[in-house]
């Protein structure tokens, strides 16, 4: 297989993973909302902010939550920059770039979560 028949692959699949991650979005932003803003007045307030998040469910449901938004969002970045003539130029640059922020986003915010 060719390089340039493997990056022809690889775009329907990124598209697709795009498609899923918005729909997961949907759910989990949903999820979210309900939760922070319909089952209680006082869901905002720190404490109430704090002690859901030492609830290992709701850790769990905010790591998958920050995993599906950052994917979506350099995954979206990272498309946006491929259309582009300075992005088709520099496709291996912008893959690696965009990859490096998503994990680092990623991390940093599962580091925050896990060290509440």
């Amino acid at each position: 297989m060719s390089s340039e028949s493997a990056k022809s692959v690889l775009e329907p699949v990124a598209w697709l993973l795009q498609m899923i991650t918005g729909l997961l979005m949907i759910i989990f932003v949903t999820l979210h909302f309900y939760v922070t803003h319909m089952v209680s007045h006082e869901a905002l307030h720190y404490q109430e902010v704090i002690a859901r998040l030492n609830m290992p469910e709701f850790k769990v449901m905010y790591a998958v939550l920050l995993l599906i938004v950052s994917f979506h969002a350099f995954n979206g970045l990272r498309a946006i920059a491929l259309d582009t003539n300075a992005g088709i130029r520099n496709r291996n640059a912008i893959n690696t770039l965009t990859m490096l922020m998503f994990l680092v986003a990623f991390f940093y915010g599962l580091y925050l979560l896990i060290s509440l």
